[in-house]
């Protein structure tokens, strides 16, 4: 790896890098929307705003409401379909052993609420890879700021020159650029693959299995 020091930490975005929940945020965004807002919204914007903050997308769409409230319920909704939407990709499980096993720190950086970051590591034992998690929360600023990055990196003990983020959208790609890291786009989840090609990242990775040439 290339760099002004060696790799030393690898960080990942959540939603359609390390997990599948695509159909998971449609279904509770949109369910959210009917029954609070009375719109039906179709599919393709919600996947539009998804590497967003929850808060923030809704107060785009509605900015006459409670942004927390709607949240709230979005949250509520999203936890009671977790189990049946959700899913790791099946490669990403070997790829963080093979990870693990060649000394890398590993950590979370998503624009996801602590309470949905935590479904999903207690759902499918995110913690045997996974040391530190940065969400929405933890930042007052969020992708495409590098303040996520400069954070999980510092909890790693590393810095941001040491560190790959790898993700799925062009706010991945442009925190970790921001922050000085080295970053990784993940196409198995892209949902604009142009787009995140577009944004320049040091690499770009056809399936989870790519990172393990990379690292």
């Amino acid at each position: 790896m290339r760099g002004d020091g060696p790799l030393r930490a690898i960080l990942f975005d959540l939603d359609g890098t390390v997990l599948d929940s695509a159909e998971l945020i449609i279904t509770a965004f949109r369910q959210t929307c009917r029954a609070r807002l009375g719109r039906d919204i179709d599919r393709g914007a919600v996947l539009e705003a998804w590497s967003l903050p929850i808060r923030q997308r809704f107060r785009a769409l509605a900015p006459d409401q409670d942004e927390e409230e709607l949240a709230r319920e979005y949250l509520r909704r999203y936890l009671a379909l977790h189990d049946r939407h959700a899913r790791l990709y099946p490669a990403i499980p070997r790829v963080l052993d093979c990870l693990r096993e060649r000394g890398y720190r590993l950590g979370v950086v998503t624009s996801k609420r602590r309470a949905t970051t935590r479904a999903a590591v207690d759902t499918f034992g995110l913690d045997r890879w996974f040391s530190v998690y940065i969400a929405d929360e933890d930042v007052a600023r969020h992708k495409p700021d590098p303040e996520p990055v400069r954070a999980a990196s510092s909890r790693l003990g590393v810095r941001p020159a040491e560190v790959l983020m790898v993700g799925d959208s062009p706010l991945d790609v442009a925190a970790g650029r921001a922050a000085g890291a080295w970053t990784a786009g993940a196409l198995w989840g892209a949902m604009d693959p142009d787009a995140l090609r577009a944004a320049g990242p040091t690499y770009l990775v056809e399936e989870p299995e790519g990172l393990l040439s990379l690292a």
